[in-house]
């Protein structure tokens, strides 16, 4: 079909697209027509309503319909399936597993009296005789877990 021919379809083009009687090629071609020119649309819709009575009824309308509904996205679907990709994720991923972590790293820091060792007096002192300081102490500490991790 050549460009003219493809900008302007006649009536009887339309309708042997409408009753399913035109080759495959051409029905794409029209169907890329009515997506891309207005006018094709509306001499389409008016090709419809002109053949709207000698058309033949749908039967089992209702399920039709139903099925065109059933096909469409709900939004109970779409709210179903974020529900099912939040429940797929990790365990560790979730943020209330950071949160307890978190707690549980405070309180074992509260418990073996870590904190108070961080206080200025307790830093001063360490500071000033020939002792190492203690984020010297905590490196060291930490370096050692580190190297006995190691195989």
């Amino acid at each position: 079909m050549s460009h003219k021919e493809r900008s302007q379809p006649v009536t009887q083009d339309w309708v042997e697209y409408i009753q399913g009687a035109c080759s495959p090629e051409k029905a794409d071609s029209l169907e890329s027509l009515l997506l891309e020119d207005d006018s094709a649309l509306a001499a389409y819709l008016q090709v419809m309503n002109d053949l709207g009575p000698k058309l033949p009824d749908l039967e089992y309308e209702q399920r039709f319909i139903d099925n065109v509904m059933d096909a469409l996205p709900s939004e109970d679907k779409d709210v179903e399936r974020r529900a099912n990709e939040n429940w797929r994720r990790r365990w560790y991923e979730h943020r209330m597993f950071h949160y307890a972590v978190a707690a549980c790293i405070t309180l074992v820091f509260l418990s073996t009296g870590w904190f108070d060792k961080l206080g200025p007096e307790t830093l001063q002192k360490a500071g000033t005789g020939g002792q190492p300081t203690y984020g010297e102490k905590l490196v060291h500490v930490t370096t050692g877990w580190l190297d006995r991790l190691k195989p």
